[in-house]
């Protein structure tokens, strides 16, 4: 398997390559003897296409990519190396996506659905952008049949619940090293809005204040002003699936999504990165390192690992 780790690889999809034990969904890495209470991800910067799901598809793979934030996982090259953990998803979005809860699938897809799938139907779904997108970006169908439900509980089984097992595995180790824990989900957008306007250089959501405490997402919002992007705050993006499952401060655990304007380092049609490349990821590298001072110095002062209230999946009732 070849993943492009740096700005001088040959820029391309990783095609007809199956997630199995030696082709993981997901990556991690971080810098070695370095512990940190925060942590970074990259779920939609995967270009592995398995031959699987390209012999369902019935668009062209570039349209299939620019749905895909692309080459994100570049940026944070230098974060990984020198400041905290990352993880990236290695597949491909059209093929799974890593940021929808496992049960915002369109019924209409399958030749079987679930009962259940109906009833959680959301405006994602409703729109063609559910755990498996049905629509790419120009906004025709992905796939040429069917799907079987078989189908999507296989890529479910193997990259979706994997992804978020190991992201949960670095949080729970740095809440318990640290006392708390902040996810830094990172991602970028189309350029151009809905209605045609240029988009903000970045966008940071805190689900309106639910996902994160102490200040980090304004602090973050002041870091990227600092160094000359317009932001916006929650508007069009408040957060996502991870922001809101990993996003618990009454726990201790904090996220903060980041959405980066594609058009800053990247050929959006060509999906290809360009000179900007170089200059975001400098500059994402600098306030990784000032994120990560910010998070640690809030910290409570009580000795780490001896927190009161041990964090608990939303989805667990408390013993």
């Amino acid at each position: 398997m070849t993943v492009s780790r740096s700005p001088q690889a040959p820029f391309a999809p990783d095609l007809a390559l199956e997630a199995s034990p030696t082709c993981p969904g997901h990556r991690i890495g971080g810098p070695h003897g370095r512990g940190s209470a925060v942590v970074f991800s990259s779920p939609h910067s995967g270009r592995i296409y398995p031959n699987a799901f390209l012999e369902t598809v019935g668009t062209d793979l570039l349209d299939l990519r620019r749905i895909e934030d692309a080459y994100l996982d570049l940026l944070l090259t230098d974060v990984e190396a020198r400041v905290a953990p990352v993880i990236c998803g290695l597949i491909g979005r059209s093929v799974i996506d890593l940021n929808r809860d496992e049960d915002d699938m369109d019924p209409a897809m399958f030749s079987d659905p679930r009962t259940e799938w109906s009833a959680s139907s959301s405006r994602r779904v409703q729109a063609g952008l559910g755990c498996l997108p049905r629509i790419a970006r120009s906004g025709e169908p992905i796939y040429r049949r069917l799907l079987l439900r078989a189908e999507a509980e296989d890529r479910i089984s193997r990259i979706h619940r994997p992804y978020h097992q190991a992201l949960e595995d670095l949080l729970e180790r740095a809440r318990t090293e640290f006392g708390e824990a902040w996810l830094i989900d990172c991602h970028s957008m189309p350029s151009r809005t809905p209605d045609g306007g240029r988009a903000p250089d970045v966008v940071i959501g805190d689900l309106f204040g639910r996902s994160c405490g102490h200040g980090l997402a304004a602090h973050i919002e002041t870091l990227f002003r600092s160094r000359g992007y317009t932001t916006a705050r929650n508007v069009p993006y408040a957060g996502g699936y991870a922001t809101a499952r990993h996003g618990r401060p009454e726990f201790g655990r904090h996220a903060v999504q980041i959405e980066l304007r594609r058009g800053l380092y990247l050929d959006e049609e060509g999906v290809e990165p360009h000179e900007g490349l170089n200059i975001l990821r400098r500059d994402l590298t600098a306030i990784a390192e000032l994120i990560v001072s910010y998070a640690e110095d809030r910290l409570s002062p009580a000795p780490r690992g001896k927190r009161k209230r041990p964090f608990r999946k939303p989805e667990r009732p408390r013993q």
